[in-house]
């Protein structure tokens, strides 16, 4: 999959339209059914984007953590036969683009065929152009226009905002069920204080992107996936470390099979469950007993999950 910043010119294809923010099950449903439309009509699917994010320029204060990095965006949309993903600048310049000029410029780049949108999707100043505004000019223009209706889990439409919430408060399997693949979490492993190793739990430091959601502080079940590698089970602690702290949050992973020296390497989390909200022990050996009977929970979630 090309990945294309700015793009001046793109031939005849179907275009997908998103944020793409978690490549979640909504985001999913458009890129399969405009994969569909781009197959019948033999011509590539292409993705158009922002980055950064538009609240990151309107609205900074107020603007929401990311679940998905540019490069997981990708990444995610690879698997579901995107042949290009087309980064636009979002400016505030853009921002204030008229939907009509808006809707003219994206004819003139990608000479659309099909044009796919959520049900929710707004172009142009102030959020002005909706999907029926896109309809009324594609049958001007030449192109269809596909509105896919939101999709719901749980009696609620899946959006960013709703697995966001679902992190925060821990609820793991909701967030799994909603992105439909496991959270990540990415970055370089770290040397950090070797806190595990005096307590004979050695854990990778993982550091991760600032701009991205933590899910609730606490220890979690997942896999720990060095770059190039096979993912091994592991526990990994997110948090402050309340029973030796140093005030800084961290991203954890204890291999259940292997601890090898990963040190200077880029390796990914996966959270697979969440085991027990972060705690404050009394002494250093009650956290010791803990990681322990943590331990053994995380090898029975595997063995089950195994089967």
């Amino acid at each position: 999959m090309e990945v294309r910043m700015n793009p001046s010119a793109i031939g005849p294809c179907v275009l997908v339209l998103g944020m793409f923010d978690g490549v979640h099950r909504g985001h999913q449903e458009l890129l399969m059914q405009g994969g569909e439309r781009a197959e019948a009509l033999h011509v590539p699917l292409v993705v158009s984007t922002f980055e950064p994010h538009p609240m990151e320029v309107l609205f900074p204060e107020k603007a929401p953590k990311r679940l998905t990095t540019l490069s997981e965006r990708a990444e995610l949309m690879r698997g579901y036969g995107v042949d290009a993903l087309c980064v636009e600048s979002f400016t505030r310049e853009l921002a204030d683009t008229r939907p009509a000029d808006f809707l003219a410029g994206m004819v003139k780049t990608y000479q659309p065929l099909c044009v796919v949108c959520g049900y929710n999707y707004t172009f142009g100043a102030k959020g002005a152009g909706k999907p029926e505004d896109m309809k009324a000019y594609g049958l001007e223009h030449g192109f269809e226009t596909l509105v896919v209706p939101p999709v719901e889990i749980a009696g609620e439409a899946v959006s960013s905002t709703r697995i966001r919430k679902e992190l925060e408060a821990g609820n793991l399997r909701m967030a799994s069920r909603l992105l439909g693949h496991a959270y990540t979490l990415e970055g370089v492993v770290e040397d950090g204080k070797h806190l595990g190793r005096t307590i004979e739990f050695p854990t990778a430091n993982v550091g991760y992107d600032p701009v991205k959601v933590l899910p609730r502080y606490g220890v979690y079940i997942g896999y720990l996936r060095p770059e190039g590698e096979k993912a091994t089970p592991s526990i990994i602690n997110i948090g402050l470390h309340p029973t030796l702290p140093d005030g800084t949050v961290t991203v954890e992973a204890h291999m259940l099979e292997e601890n090898e020296n990963l040190y200077g390497r880029k390796a990914e989390v996966l959270l697979m469950d969440f085991l027990r909200p972060e705690t404050r022990f009394d002494s250093k050996e009650a956290l010791t007993a803990q990681i322990a009977k943590d331990r053994e929970a995380a090898l029975a979630w595997f063995a089950a999950h195994a089967r």
